[in-house]
């Protein structure tokens, strides 16, 4: 069995370069991080070498990397293509992908693609969230039985399952390779367009530090799948600038069971 992993997720560092973020998550003491793939900004030509040999030198393990978004086409796109592609020469053990697609069986397709190109490489994992098309669990788990695949599973955010008001799956269940924890205001729960968005990437909290259900903090804790800690706060990148020491912050705060 392999060792679940307690991962810095990518967007505790948006100010950091992609080959970076390894490093970042090691200096703060983490065996594992995210990693952005963007080639619309910073994943150039040059990218995948960079990230490769931060991966050799600090010896992190990509807990996944993300994202790729569902849209427009019922195949897999060239960007998405490479997204799957770069995660499976790095390692990753799941893709983020989140709907944002207006035809809803196009984008059922489009996700079963995915999935083939990632084989049994990578886990294809569906965020749902009140800002997606696929906005509850209940949502995501018909989505995932209409694709029929393998590869594929959902993405547990406990702040985004706060907000579809429902109760917390069995994580033990093969769907749910894992779980992005964070802390977060109760008033979230009741928030919906922009100004939920805003609090999805500006307003989360360290675990204990908000007001999110500390029984599922709890649990979350002391699951035996990968957790990666989205610990996305304007906050902290204003008390911390230097992204090492805002990991140095979040690994202390957010320790595991």
């Amino acid at each position: 069995m392999t060792t679940p992993l307690w991962a810095l997720a990518a967007g505790c560092v948006p100010d950091a370069a992609p080959w970076d973020i390894p490093r970042i998550a090691a200096a703060a003491g983490f065996l594992s991080s995210g990693m952005w793939v963007d080639p619309k900004t910073t994943w150039g030509p040059d990218a995948l070498a960079k990230t490769q040999q931060a991966l050799t030198d600090t010896g992190i393990v990509l807990v996944d990397v993300e994202v790729a978004w569902l849209e427009t086409h019922n195949r897999a796109t060239d960007i998405q293509k490479l997204i799957v592609d770069v995660g499976l020469a790095l390692g990753a053990r799941n893709l983020l992908v989140v709907s944002r697609h207006e035809d809803y069986s196009a984008s059922i397709d489009q996700f079963r693609d995915l999935c083939e190109r990632a084989g049994d490489g990578l886990r294809v994992c569906l965020e749902f969230g009140e800002f997606t098309q696929i906005k509850s669990l209940q949502a995501a788990n018909t989505f995932i039985d209409a694709v029929d695949h393998p590869s594929a599973g959902i993405l547990i955010d406990l702040m985004h399952i706060a907000r579809s008001h429902e109760p917390l799956p069995d994580l033990t269940a093969s769907r749910f390779p894992y779980v992005q924890a964070c802390d977060f205001l109760h008033s979230s729960t009741a928030m919906t367009g922009r100004d939920y968005i805003q609090a999805a990437v500006d307003d989360r909290y360290c675990l204990g530090d908000g007001e999110g259900d500390t029984k599922r903090l709890s649990l979350v804790r002391q699951t035996k799948i990968d957790v990666s800690l989205e610990i996305r706060s304007r906050a902290l990148r204003e008390a911390f600038p230097d992204p090492v020491d805002r990991a140095k912050a979040i690994f202390t705060r957010c320790n595991r069971a």
